[in-house]
């Protein structure tokens, strides 16, 4: 790419998340004035303010760099393991930026209230388990289960024609402590909305 092309795009990335510390996505207007653009020039690279979201994330994982990458030097040629402790230090860098591209404000009602009523479903489950283990916070678990749950059930919806056992996947993914105490077989209720959220 061109210099000055590369070095108008850094400059949109880099005023993007400066922005985002407002605690407000930006508008395109707010934007080339803080990285001191034009119109033009942020329309060479972006169709709108969600792609500059999308980059500016894409920009910060690739130049994430694992404490081992950068402490050691592999003469194997093997290429060293990633934590998720170092990818969660790397994006909490960058906490503004990630939270304003990765949750939404216009999350779906419906599933929102399907994910939390799981996530409360599952969390009540996981304090029954007598095998569970013995520092674990099930509200955690709970999140981080549920998470997993709903991206394989809405990548089958998304998908008319498989035909896999989407049960017996999700099933064979949970831990053995949980489903051997059998702590999810209680009713799934969603919990009713009070007379205010109504209104």
């Amino acid at each position: 790419m061109d210099p000055r092309s590369m070095r108008t795009r850094r400059q949109l990335l880099e005023a993007f998340e400066r922005l985002l510390e407002a605690d407000k996505m930006p508008t395109v207007a707010e934007l080339v004035r803080e990285a001191g653009v034009s119109r033009s020039s942020f329309y060479a690279h972006f169709t709108g303010i969600e792609e500059v979201g999308v980059a500016a994330l894409r920009s910060i994982l690739d130049e994430f760099e694992p404490g081992e990458v950068r402490n050691v030097d592999r003469q194997d040629g093997a290429s060293a393991s990633v934590t998720f402790e170092d990818l969660f230090a790397h994006l909490g860098q960058h906490r503004r930026l990630c939270s304003a591209v990765l949750v939404s404000d216009t999350q779906l009602p419906a599933l929102a209230e399907l994910k939390t009523t799981l996530v409360d479903q599952l969390t009540a489950a996981i304090h029954q388990s007598p095998g569970k283990p013995g520092s674990l916070d099930a509200g955690k678990a709970a999140s981080f289960l549920v998470g997993g749950i709903l991206a394989i059930l809405l990548e089958s919806l998304q998908e008319a024609d498989r035909d896999d056992d989407l049960s017996a996947t999700l099933a064979a993914m949970l831990p053995e402590w949980l489903t051997a105490a059998r702590a999810l077989a209680a009713p799934i209720l969603f919990a009713p909305k009070s007379e205010a959220s109504l209104q």
